[in-house]
């Protein structure tokens, strides 16, 4: 997360001194422990690579400090095992030490084909999986990275079935293969510089532009995670024929390109352009976000329909504008581009590119509390009772006037009847799982090894995760909010 790695500039490691950790501090008051004293002689530097081809994973501590490696093994007694390539043996830390660790998990199973949905609970934690059933106090769902969970019903805020046959188009990033850097060459941005890839994320801190042609479809949503310390200006192009920068002021004087929509995001708004060659500059609309200058991340959506001639954006589940293109769609390529214009620094990472329906979802409604299930449906109707289960892509609903098989692609979205005490994991004992494809759950972490990481919640029970699934680990991690 950026919190964690502001002071090292996104991944430039800075030397520690190991006598900090091995000689002018105690061993009995030292949390973050190595196992050898030989280690005094190792020419072992903290938060500098290794050799070539070293496992990519850092471990980072409470004072900002952090070291390459590999997760070797965790349990709650020993803590933290890890390797470096340096150490001839692994070292172990004291977890009350450790604010994360970011892995090089990057792997994305497959689903079977089901009731695929999106899955929100009320402590903010949010994932994929098939709807397959539900019982008088669990939903049952079947996941890629940890096979059948079933979730406490009261711990569930929302299920939003996901329209069968749409494309996945992308995924990731992995790395940086496949997109294009380009120099921004304006002289109020100040001096150009690259995105670069790190565990999962693109992040940037001087102006940098970055850009795939990702194939956009005539219907796309476009969904990632942002983060930004300090002021924040960025430009999204969309559907761009176009994977150089566009400098807008002189944009007479650019090589030729087609037509796009540059979104812009800063601190405390949104606004819409349609940018083309030898066409004014006319503003669609601006949406402004209040909220936005007391956070340090959020969850963006774009979404584009070429036949509706828009383009709309929501943040954090919630669709803050819609814009109309009476002109018609600007749009004339079928890339993205994202610039930085050097104000701050952000970090952009779980972006997917969809296929959409053209239907918009909404954050839950249903106040927290309540005593029966709320089910929206794509009509706008709405069902309240008790969602009984599941029988092949039918949704079975008791309500007062009896029970009705409802198909699961008329449904917007399930509320479900949530508890205003739900249980938690105490925040000393919290772990926060990110997975490769943008999933989060919050969990207590029993143990971590190469046949499978082994947790526990109120809200699931117990699970085993695949440990290749997992990108990045926050502990002691506060709530994400409901």
């Amino acid at each position: 997360m950026i919190d964690a790695t502001k002071q090292l500039s996104f991944g430039q490691a800075r030397p520690i001194r190991l006598a900090k950790l091995s000689v002018q501090i105690p061993w009995r008051s030292l949390a973050v422990q190595l196992l050898l004293v030989v280690a005094l002689a190792w020419p072992l530097v903290f938060g500098q690579a290794g050799s070539p081809g070293e496992n990519k994973s850092i471990i980072h501590f409470k004072n900002g400090d952090w070291l390459r490696g590999s997760l070797a093994a965790y349990d709650q007694g020993a803590g933290v095992t890890w390797r470096h390539s340096d150490a001839a043996v692994p070292l172990r830390f004291d977890i009350g030490q450790v604010t994360g660790i970011t892995l090089d998990g990057t792997a994305v199973g497959q689903l079977a084909a089901g009731n695929l949905c999106e899955v929100q609970l009320v402590n903010g934690d949010h994932f994929r999986g098939n709807l397959a059933g539900a019982t008088e106090q669990h939903f049952l769902f079947d996941t890629w990275h940890a096979g059948r969970m079933q979730l406490l019903r009261s711990a569930v805020r929302k299920i939003a079935p996901l329209p069968k046959g749409l494309r996945t188009i992308f995924r990731g990033p992995e790395n940086d293969e496949g997109w294009t850097h380009g120099k921004i060459n304006n002289e109020t941005i100040g001096e150009s510089g690259n995105w670069r890839y790190h565990n999962g994320g693109f992040h940037a801190k001087a102006a940098a532009s970055i850009a795939r042609d990702l194939n956009l479809p005539d219907r796309s949503r476009i969904s990632f995670d942002l983060e930004w310390s300090g002021a924040m200006h960025l430009a999204f192009a969309l559907y761009t024929d176009s994977l150089q920068p566009i400098s807008l002021s002189t944009k007479e004087n650019e090589p030729d390109f087609g037509g796009f929509y540059s979104v812009q995001v800063n601190s405390y708004s949104v606004n819409l352009l349609p940018v083309k060659k030898h066409k004014p500059l006319t503003y669609l609309g601006q949406a402004t976000v209040p909220g936005f200058r007391n956070k340090s991340k959020s969850r963006l959506e774009f979404f584009a329909s070429k036949p509706q001639r828009m383009i709309a954006v929501a943040i954090d589940g919630k669709l803050i504008r819609k814009w109309i293109d009476t002109k018609g769609f600007t749009g004339e390529g079928s890339g993205v581009r994202i610039v930085h214009q050097g104000r701050g620094a952000v970090r952009i990472s779980n972006l997917r590119i969809e296929e959409w329906d053209g239907r918009f979802k909404g954050p839950p409604t249903h106040p927290i509390g309540a005593k029966d299930d709320l089910v929206k449906l794509i009509n706008n109707d709405r069902m309240q009772g008790q969602v009984a289960g599941v029988d092949g892509d039918r949704l079975n609903v008791t309500t007062p006037e009896g029970g009705f098989p409802v198909p699961l692609d008329r449904v917007k979205q399930i509320e479900p009847a949530t508890s205003k005490t739900a249980a938690t994991v105490p925040i000393e004992s919290r772990v926060r799982a990110h997975f490769s494809d943008g999933s989060q759950l919050s969990f207590l972490l029993n143990r971590w090894a190469a046949d499978g990481v082994e947790a526990q919640s109120p809200y699931f029970g117990s699970a085993t995760f695949k440990p290749g699934s997992i990108m990045r680990l926050e502990f002691q991690a506060e709530k994400s909010g409901k």
